[in-house]
């Protein structure tokens, strides 16, 4: 199909908004006005100040649309002022905020596909960055979202489908692109209270106040009764989002990991004490005190400074893993400000204290053991019968001498005694020293920071140590280190991620080629590619090392970790896309909430230096970073290899018991959904470029699946139907692209923004491509009810080490086990 006809399909189709919105794909104006036109003639049901038919000020006679800057925050028009150019970016912007917004709440909301597209489309409105673009647009934007979720959630309970649960899931994700592409919006607090009543209601399954004159009910006196798991998990999600990426993504690690990238070795070797070089995880884990908090969150507590610490205080550090990442935190016990810290306020020479005189008179008295009247009693002839000793040594003076003699060594004896007795006294005494100046006394350095830390916290309270009525474990438990494998588990939490990832595979077919080994040698050199092929390929994602680079690759042998093989360079200029077969180099773009890789299968050099048994046992975790990724970063020790069949039978999958969700909660949440999780990493997506439109029919599909395996899959997905979805690329002679969408035949149709026969100009293309790709996997993951999370995987690990490395204590051995040293 040549430019003009492909030209004449594309407009002749039905009116489509994800085919429109951007100057480099065919579509008709007219029809997104006519779209628009309609949709304002619609009221609203139950529509109210604030609402999309409320807002948008329209003639459609004479096409123009009231600023929103002169909108009022209750959603009244101030006057008629009117965008001059009605075609600008900025307008259409507006335009299809406004237009998508309506329908989904007016007429969309019943569809679940037609509801999914318009959201990803809102989705990559908010990736927009149009200079004249206006924060209060971007508030009603939100504000919108979250009146939708309100609608759906309300419904009534036979209404609550599958489906539905799934619109409003999508709709949580929508939310928290919107507010970590915008973070200023959180600054305004009528938008701040809108997006967390709707966190409140997807978590709880009721808001504290509904009205404004009512009063708010408190959390223990709400029962936790949330429209679906999958409801609560999004919500979850949006929560964490708000609170840790929104304003701070990217991190200082880069865009590559959300979490910190140290761990207990890379800690332990900054320390103090630490004086070698060989280190495991196993003796690392043994110097630090490992306690479980609210049955979620894993604390690691390190009691050594480390060695970048020059003020004498109390140190602790703290390795945070839960649900949504790991975080490392050092903190000091400081009773000023650190501003204030480095005033002394006390002098070094005090000096003594100048003498009063008005202490009163010491009155020395000395004590009688007889009466006055003794001595005045006469003596008798009896009392004199026995000489003194005066008159005998005064009749000899022999007797004399020796007396003499006697009393200087009695003398010198008692001296000499005295004076011992008063060095002991000086030696031993603390304080005070009548001899010595005032001074100071030494300060402390030995603390227990770590039952600080949790005293400080609330967590050493009796009812914290305590079964309680909702949970049969205590707020606050410990864990034995010291158990073999549990290490092990440390690093499976570590390695499972706390973004979703996704993996696409890039084929390049020339023209009548069949043969799977002849479509894999094409990229081997440029001269084989079209080319616009590797412009393709940069635009889709940049590239990175998989030996050095920190987030997903598409292999689990070396996602989250580096070897200990020299660094590669860049890729050679003459390949033809090769170099990103994922032995050295992949391409890879993620934000915020997802990751992807872009690996381009090759066939395997003989000459290569990659050793895959190698591979799987020389990982090593990163331990620091910039936005540069991974230059000059220190590792850690070994990550353990993944294993599908021990992921598969691991003891995550004996959480079948039930679990209560909350309080007055009387539906029970199943933790038994492994397999089902795993079965959403089972899909393909293919990305297929074209020399020949009709080689798309004779595309080898299932030949192919051998070169996209990922680590990811369950077991015996080989035996079972494949899930594939492709993206078939054809360029035309005009220099543009035509988009071929196939997939499997499910509920949930084809994902946007490409949509099946659309024409999309090369400047554009790699980006189509790769949000089509991570909405085909994000619709995958909505057809599973039983889909978890990647933040419930980590939390139902973190669950499981508490079940088998928990110390068995009760509340006089717990207090007594945090005296002691996690070494003795």
């Amino acid at each position: 199909m040549d430019s003009v006809s492909q030209h004449n399909f594309a407009t002749e189709r039905e009116p489509n908004i994800l085919s429109s919105g951007a100057s480099d794909t065919l579509s008709s104006h007219g029809d997104f006005n006519s779209l628009l036109d309609d949709s304002c003639d619609q009221p609203l049901d139950g529509g109210s100040l604030g609402s999309p038919g409320h807002i948008v000020g329209l003639t459609p006679h004479e096409n123009k649309f009231v600023h929103a800057s002169s909108v009022t925050s209750t959603g009244e028009a101030d006057g008629p002022p009117s965008y001059e150019d009605s075609d600008s970016a900025h307008a259409l912007f507006v335009r299809a905020i406004y237009l998508i917004n309506h329908r989904l709440i007016s007429s969309w909301k019943s569809d679940v596909n037609i509801s999914l597209a318009g959201l990803e489309l809102l989705s990559g409105l908010a990736r927009l960055s149009i200079a004249e673009q206006d924060g209060l647009e971007c508030k009603r934007a939100v504000k919108w979202l979250c009146d939708y979720i309100v609608s759906q959630c309300q419904k009534p309970p036979r209404a609550h489908s599958k489906d539905l649960h799934s619109t409003i899931v999508a709709a949580f994700h929508c939310a928290s692109v919107w507010l970590v592409a915008h973070p200023y919006l959180l600054q305004d607090k009528e938008c701040l209270s809108t997006v967390l009543e709707v966190v409140e209601l997807g978590i709880s399954g009721s808001k504290s106040q509904v009205k404004v004159a009512e009063s708010p009910r408190l959390k223990h006196e709400k029962e936790l009764k949330p429209a679906s798991m999958r409801v609560r998990d999004a919500a979850e999600a949006l929560l964490s989002c708000i609170l840790s990426q929104v304003g701070t993504f990217p991190s200082v690690c880069g865009a590559e990991s959300i979490s910190c990238l140290l761990d207990e070795v890379s800690l332990l070797r900054h320390c103090n004490t630490w004086d070698t070089q060989h280190l495991t995880r196993d003796t690392a884990a043994q110097h630090f005190r490992y306690f479980v908090a609210q049955n979620s969150i894993l604390l690691a507590l390190l009691e050594q400074p480390l060695g970048n610490h020059q003020d004498p205080q109390p140190t602790v550090t703290a390795l945070i893993r839960g649900p949504f990442g790991r975080a490392a935190w050092t903190m000091q016990l400081r009773h000023l400000p650190r501003h204030k810290s480095s005033a002394k306020l006390y002098t070094v020479n005090p000096g003594r204290p100048i003498p009063t005189n008005d202490v009163g008179i010491k009155h020395h008295v000395k004590p009688k053991f007889f009466p006055d009247s003794v001595d005045r009693i006469p003596l008798c002839k009896a009392d004199k019968s026995i000489p003194s000793l005066e008159s005998v040594i005064m009749s000899d003076e022999k007797s004399a001498m020796e007396n003499d003699k006697l009393m200087q060594i009695l003398d010198h004896q008692i001296a000499f005694e005295d004076a011992v007795r008063s060095q002991i006294e000086h030696q031993t005494s603390d304080y005070p020293d009548m001899e010595m100046e005032c001074v100071a006394p030494m300060l402390c350095h030995e603390f227990q920071t770590a039952r600080l830390l949790l005293s400080h916290f609330g967590f050493l309270s009796l009812d914290a140590l305590m079964e309680s009525v909702d949970s049969r474990v205590p707020s606050l438990v410990a864990l034995d280190s010291t158990q073999a494998g549990f290490a092990r588990d440390l690093e499976l939490l570590d390695s499972t991620n706390n973004r979703t990832v996704d993996t696409v595979h890039v084929f390049y077919v020339r023209a009548g080629q069949r043969c799977p080994n002849e479509i894999l040698s094409n990229v081997l050199s440029s001269s084989s590619v079209h080319s616009h092929f590797l412009e393709f390929l940069n635009g889709a994602g940049w590239v990175v090392g998989v030996h050095q680079h920190p987030g997903w690759t598409g292999n689990v042998h070396t996602a989250f970790t580096v070897s200990q093989q020299p660094t590669q360079g860049t890729p050679d200029v003459n390949h033809g896309g090769s170099a990103f077969n994922g032995d050295h180099h992949v391409l890879y773009w993620s934000d915020a909430l997802s990751e992807i890789a872009f690996v381009v299968p090759a066939p395997e050099q003989e000459n290569t230096t990659s050793d895959a048994a190698e591979e799987q046992t020389q990982h090593h975790l990163l331990l620091g970073g910039s936005a540069e990724p991974c230059s000059g970063s220190e590792r850690s020790d070994s990550l353990p290899t993944y294993d599908g069949e021990a992921e598969a039978t691991s003891s995550l999958s004996s959480h079948t018991s039930n679990v209560s969700v909350g309080a007055g909660d009387n539906r029970n949440r199943k933790f038994g959904r492994q397999t089902s999780a795993l079965n959403c990493s089972d899909h393909k997506v293919f990305v297929v470029w074209l020399e020949s439109f009709d080689d798309l029919y004779t595309f080898p599909t299932n030949e192919l699946l051998s070169e996209t395996v990922t680590g990811l899959e369950s077991n015996g997905w080989r035996e079972k139907e494949a899930v594939v979805y492709v993206i078939y690329i054809h360029a035309l002679a005009n220099e543009l692209f035509r988009i071929k969408l196939q997939g499997h035949n499910a509920k949930l149709s084809m994902a946007g923004p490409l949509v099946d026969g659309q024409v999309v100009s090369r400047r554009v293309l790699g980006g189509l491509v790769r949000q089509t790709a991570i909405n085909m996997c994000r619709r995958r993951r909505l057809e599973s009810d039983s889909y978890q999370p990647p933040h419930v995987r980590r939390k139902l690990r973190i669950q499981d080490m508490v079940q088998k490395y928990r110390y068995d204590l009760d509340e006089p051995e717990f207090y007594t086990h945090l005296f002691t040293s996690p070494l003795c």
